[in-house]
């Protein structure tokens, strides 16, 4: 996988010395970078082939061959024989195959050396080798896992749930993300089952970040069991063991992570500090933390407007409908397409994006699109009539609307 920040940083290394436009996508088949800032988070037919296929290369020579896809080279990026994503350079296939070729291996070269100074920070102790199985390899043997975590003495049957936390207006320290990730094990807990590193010689000096990290677990119902951990300038991420017994339901978690995160959210307020903490999905064994420290990620890249905390759960149907490759929803929706003007296709789409934020109220929809009542009620009207459904009253015409909108977004 590679990171949206690394893609950036990378163009704009690069873009110094060409003239050449050039796109890095990722593994979905999505610009994350690109010369061109209005291309990026735009979707790359030939990028997603390719990542998907056998092959490694695709040259376009007629931009006609794919819709949006000009004239090029794009090329795999490939670092320990996996398809991380695909570079591509816009141009005259003749002129700039000697220019995508030192991109592809600058960028794999740059990827390489990334992943190298990750493992190195990560691994540092047996402590951060665990959090990277944890949260970076999504194969990881279960018996490794499962062997580090008997000598750290964590629980693997226990229910936990991530917490990422981003930092978003913090003057970080530049060196915290060359410190040492720290858990819980790292001080001593006081009777409370909290806690209390400040008191062990060996603890390392404070960083703003390790502040916060002391912070939350100075939260009610801080757990030695719970794992926390400095990831990098701007994020934190605790893995916090939920109560889940016959006495106290699965229901009770949202509750019991507000009182979790009540202190740390009044000290960061106090210190005019901006955060977000993103709530990932419960799980019980080691081999699904990976997962649920993705749907933490997913959270950060899709919600537009996050509040100070944000549950995954409260997503569901944005992360599903994300899933769905763009492939599957031109095989059905293509024709309708082609059907609409853009001025109707953007109509449709702002409607639908209306109506479903507000449960398909059209009083609501109407005062959130800032037009009259009477105005959306002629659009859905239209619509209904252009496309034979009525999803006031077919919860199948619901789904036909909100994937066709699906796919005019995408």
């Amino acid at each position: 996988m590679i990171e949206p920040e690394l893609a950036r940083r990378f163009i704009e290394q690069v873009t110094q010395f060409t003239e050449y436009n050039i796109n890095i996508m990722d593994e979905n088949g999505v610009i994350i970078a690109s010369r061109d800032p209005g291309r990026i988070g735009t979707y790359h037919e030939v990028a997603d082939r390719i990542v998907k296929g056998t092959g490694d290369v695709i040259v376009i020579r007629d931009d006609r061959m794919f819709p949006g896809v000009l004239p090029g080279i794009n090329m795999a990026i490939m670092h320990e024989g996996r398809k991380e994503g695909v570079v591509g350079v816009t141009g005259d296939p003749d002129k700039i195959r000697d220019v995508a070729m030192i991109t592809r291996m600058a960028m794999e070269a740059m990827l390489k050396y990334e992943k190298q100074q990750e493992s190195i920070r990560l691994r540092r102790s047996r402590k951060e080798h665990f959090i990277n199985l944890l949260t970076q390899v999504e194969f990881a043997s279960p018996t490794e896992i499962r062997g580090i975590a008997r000598q750290l003495e964590y629980e693997e049957s226990l229910v936990r749930v991530p917490i990422l936390c981003r930092i978003k207006s913090f003057d970080t320290d530049p060196g915290a993300a060359s410190r040492k990730g720290l858990d819980d094990r790292n001080g001593r807990n006081d009777r409370n089952g909290r806690n209390d590193s400040s008191s062990d010689p060996s603890f390392p000096p404070h960083s703003d970040l390790q502040q916060v990290v002391d912070a939350l677990r100075r939260g009610k119902g801080h757990h030695s069991q719970d794992l926390s951990f400095i990831l990098d300038e701007t994020h934190i991420l605790v893995f916090k063991t939920i109560r889940a017994d016959s006495r106290h339901s699965f229901v009770d978690y949202r509750r019991e992570i507000g009182d979790y995160l009540e202190y740390i959210l009044r000290w960061l307020r106090e210190r005019k500090t901006a955060a977000v903490f993103y709530i990932g999905t419960l799980q019980n064994s080691f081999s699904q933390y990976y997962y649920a420290y993705r749907h933490c990620k997913w959270l950060e890249s899709h919600v537009g407007e996050p509040g100070e905390i944000e549950f995954f759960m409260d997503h569901l149907k944005e992360y599903f409908r994300t899933l769905v490759p763009r492939q599957e929803l031109q095989r059905v929706f293509h024709v309708c397409e082609t059907m609409l003007d853009k001025s109707t296709a953007k109509q449709f789409s702002e409607m639908t994006a209306a109506l479903e934020e507000t449960n398909y109220n059209l009083t609501k929809a109407a005062q959130m699109l800032y037009v009259h009542k009477n105005t959306l009620v002629y659009r859905y009207n239209k619509m209904k009539d252009f496309l034979g459904i009525d999803p006031l009253e077919s919860s199948q015409d619901r789904t036909f609307l909100e994937l066709l909108h699906l796919y005019l977004k995408k």
